[in-house]
């Protein structure tokens, strides 16, 4: 495969288009329903962008990184005969792709901010294709940009983003509700950045489970309710009721 096409402008299609041109497969076109998106994108590739569906040339690849309720419209919606397509999403299956040929998967499990650099050689990508032959190829092409490539089901890759998006999505909502805490009582969020740095660094060696710390599980019932009833807002009650409950019948259940 030496040309691409990225339906897609996002955090995904910008990280994974600059990694791949980097390497040496060449970007031809750029598609992004936003204008300014598409064009920002296709000049640091200095390739052709388009906002038409129709104008999309066949490629040796086209990769489309759209949000995942966008992603069977725009699929539908592409007229091409002889380009493969891969999609990038973590929880749609193959059947997107309906009745056209040479489809798969091309899933990275990491989490991208497009304007902030990135080296994927360490990101895991989750491979999976119906067309045994096509399958070796995206591994190939995975395996240009990143060391860590599976083949993995659609239904294995949907519980893989599961996890994701607890590790992840999750841990860094609990991270911003922190910082509001902190903002909101005068104090500095990078007070806390030696110990959030800690938490993960602890994961590295050890289970997430075997480490954990806190009142939670130490069962410090009067500190819990003290942290509780300091909070102003209802919902982050319960939040903190939901998380410490679980955290402790958790720690019960592997006992």
């Amino acid at each position: 495969m030496k040309t691409i096409s990225f339906i897609g402008a996002g955090n995904v299609g910008t990280q994974l288009s600059l990694e791949f041109q980097k390497n040496g497969i060449s970007v031809k076109q750029i598609w992004s329903k936003t204008e300014e998106k598409a064009k920002k994108l296709a000049s640091k590739l200095n390739c052709r962008w388009t906002i038409n569906l129709n104008e999309i040339e066949d490629v040796d690849l086209i990769i489309v990184s759209v949000k995942d309720d966008f992603l069977e419209v725009v699929i539908e919606n592409l007229n091409l005969s002889n380009s493969p397509i891969v999609h990038t999403s973590g929880s749609i299956g193959l059947d997107v792709f309906k009745d056209k040929q040479e489809t798969g998967i091309l899933y990275p499990l990491q989490t991208f901010s497009k304007f902030i650099p990135m080296n994927l050689t360490d990101v895991p990508f989750c491979i999976e294709s119906e067309n045994k032959e096509f399958e070796k190829k995206l591994t190939k092409i995975a395996h240009k940009i990143s060391n860590s490539v599976h083949l993995l089901s659609t239904e294995k890759r949907k519980k893989l983003h599961l996890a994701a998006v607890f590790a992840c999505n999750f841990s860094n909502h609990m991270l911003s509700i922190s910082e509001k805490i902190m903002k909101e009582n005068d104090l500095d969020f990078e007070m806390l950045k030696p110990l959030i740095l800690q938490t993960f660094e602890k994961i590295k060696t050890n289970s997430p489970n075997s480490v954990q710390t806190g009142p939670a599980i130490r069962k410090d019932y009067k500190v819990i309710k003290n942290q509780i009833d300091s909070l102003n807002s209802e919902e982050l009650k319960q939040i903190y009721k939901q998380i410490t409950n679980n955290i402790i019948k958790l720690k019960n259940d592997n006992q």
